[in-house]
């Protein structure tokens, strides 16, 4: 029997008002938590689900964290297949405990990850997800995400300190007529529900004038996601979990999968109902999203006269142009779509997870130039250390906003980004984070010696 309510539908109307996950905070300088990974019921929309999550919550907890804190994170796996635990965007260890996505949880057991933060590590919005090569699609696709705060930074700038912070983690899954997630394998991207926080359509309201902070994480497994806010300019203040250096007004804003967002949107003169929309996107020929209605925001209340939309914000540590590299490396992104069925390829080969691709010395400051061969977008992301993009189709970048650490490949294009392997010695990856491609060779092994 179907549900009373189903939740694979388009939104149409108003939902409920913004709901939050569960926040979990550290305490004295350690965040220690449980997450326990399982496959079964959750409420998504207000409707009984059944998904794969953490902690029985769709997204999972917010945890959130300052800069030298330590995470204490017990996950349970439950599940009746082998799991682990990605801080997407921290840079931190990976080996050991901490952030190593070469551990497999196995089902029925536990495992205490430790992951210390630097005292120096930015400030802002990042995210957590499974990470078994294989695996790590339908995990996420089903379920498994989360949003994790470093507090500081941008929270301390004249006309974001003070503000309603507003979460939006941004989900993507198909449902059948039960409710059920239906497997990652057999999902169509264009069936797909989108939630914010678990919800469709929900109703975000503010005042007239007034300026909030607004947190987009795109926690979906390989959609690419064009925000729109109609009568509203977008002010982006962060990409990846770094501060930009200045507000950019933006109409619209593509948040690639596993991007994050922080925008400042203020509230329109006139009072009434403004739509929050995942608007047309054209990538390639295999490649579009539909407009897809996401939010509604209410203006109602008395005006703000006060609030005023910061301009410059926090400087770059360090521009990276113009600086001598110790190394320059070519890498290629590719899809054979031969008679053998499609492979998803980095230098002509699919990952083994056994196979170091690039070996870099602590300490190394490296230019790669990432090339996509293939008439797909792909999202380039690369753990522990991020980047600065300094030319997209060998046409160099006029002004360095921020840094990253996922950037789309545009199709038969390229990027050259350069970074610093600072801190940290351990095997990690660089990698398309559209999951699918990801878990069918589109991966590589960098070891940092």
């Amino acid at each position: 029997m179907a549900p009373e309510r189903s939740i694979a539908r388009v939104a149409t109307t108003a939902g409920d008002p913004l709901q939050y996950p569960e926040v979990r905070r550290s305490v004295d300088g350690v965040l220690e938590t449980t997450l326990r990974a399982a496959y079964g019921p959750v409420t998504i929309d207000g409707a009984p689900a059944i998904a794969r999550t953490f902690e029985a919550s769709y997204p999972a907890p917010t945890l959130v964290a300052r800069p030298g804190d330590t995470l204490r994170i017990k996950l349970i796996n439950d599940l009746d297949e082998v799991t682990n635990l990605h801080t997407h965007g921290l840079h931190v260890s990976p080996s050991g405990k901490s952030d190593n996505v070469f551990l497999t949880i196995q089902p029925g057991t536990e495992f205490d990850f430790e992951i210390e933060i630097p005292a120096d590590h930015p400030a802002g919005t990042y995210w957590y997800h499974p990470h078994v090569h294989g695996l790590t699609y339908s995990q996420v696709a089903g379920g498994m995400a989360g949003a994790l705060i470093i507090e500081g930074g941008l929270d301390d700038i004249e006309g974001i300190s003070g503000r309603v912070d507003q979460l939006l983690v941004i989900q993507s899954a198909e449902f059948d007529e039960t409710n059920t997630i239906v497997p990652a394998d057999i999902q169509d991207i264009h069936r797909q529900t989108k939630t914010i926080n678990g919800q469709i359509n929900p109703t975000l309201t503010i005042r007239p004038g007034e300026v909030q902070r607004w947190r987009l994480v795109n926690a979906t497994a390989e959609s690419f996601l064009m925000i729109g806010l109609e009568g509203h300019p977008l002010y982006q203040i962060a990409k990846d979990g770094n501060p930009m250096t200045r507000t950019l007004k933006l109409e619209r804003l593509l948040i690639e999968p596993g991007c994050r967002a922080d925008i400042l949107v203020k509230g329109h003169q006139f009072t009434g109902s403004w739509e929050l929309r995942k608007m047309l996107w054209l990538g390639s020929d295999r490649q579009f999203e539909p407009d897809v209605l996401l939010a509604t925001l209410v203006v109602e209340g008395e005006p703000v006269t006060d609030h005023v939309i910061p301009d410059a914000l926090i400087p770059l540590s360090e521009d990276l142009r113009g600086l001598e590299v110790d190394r320059h490396r070519e890498i290629r992104f590719d899809v054979d779509r031969g008679p053998g069925g499609t492979k998803f390829l980095i230098d002509g080969q699919q990952v083994d997870m056994g196979r170091v691709d690039q070996t870099v010395p602590l300490g190394a400051f490296e230019e790669w130039t990432i090339h996509n061969d293939s008439t797909d977008w792909h999202p380039f992301h690369i753990h522990v250390n991020d980047f600065q993009v300094i030319a997209v189709n060998g046409e160099p970048v006029d002004e360095l906003l921020s840094f990253e650490d996922t950037r789309g490949l545009p199709p038969l294009g390229s990027i050259t980004i350069r970074h610093r392997f600072l801190d940290y010695t351990g095997k990690y990856v660089y990698h398309c984070h559209l999951l699918f491609h990801e878990d069918h060779g589109m991966m590589g092994v960098v070891e940092v010696v």
